[in-house]
């Protein structure tokens, strides 16, 4: 073997390590982008916050907006629909009161640091309001599915059972 033989081999050998360090930063660098704007929602039942308002509350703890795919609805344990307006008008048709409500439509994007209340009361009163605490808290289930603008990621949201 003669020294060109030798060195067109190191060559090789060195530009084949080239490359695939190449690759695997160039997948580090893309899990990296991927994971620093990640959604996170969260679904809380609030009572009795900010002058009274008591209600189901989503919010993006995460680090980047979330693309809602889906909601599930549940009332009682028997699927309902999605989370939209002539889902809550068929549930809402026999309580007391009508609470106020926020929609979130298939392809919504919700921002990061966003907070929004999915349905809640002003001047929640324990005596006369007892109907809708016992909806929020053990009764609705609204599951949110969602993903990052990447795509692919299939999260979901609900709120904790109490």
């Amino acid at each position: 073997m003669d020294s060109n033989t030798i060195i067109t081999t190191c060559a090789t050998a060195v530009a084949v390590g080239s490359l695939w360090a190449s690759t695997v930063q160039a997948r580090a660098v893309k899990v990296h982008n991927r994971t620093s704007v990640m959604p996170h929602l969260q679904i809380r039942q609030v009572k009795n916050y900010e002058n009274g308002r008591t209600g189901l509350q989503i919010l993006n703890v995460g680090l980047g907006p979330a693309l809602v795919t889906r909601s599930t609805v549940t009332l009682d344990g028997v699927p309902v629909g999605q989370w939209n307006w002539p889902t809550f008008q068929t549930m809402a048709a026999d309580w007391p009161q009508m609470p106020n409500m926020y929609a979130l439509f298939t392809g919504v994007s919700f921002p990061m640091g966003d907070c929004q209340y999915l349905i809640h009361l002003d001047d929640y009163d324990e005596a006369r309001h007892a109907w809708f605490w016992e909806l929020v808290a053990r009764r609705l289930s609204i599951e949110i599915e969602y993903e990052s603008f990447y795509r692919g990621d299939n999260l979901k949201a609900e709120p904790p059972a109490l």
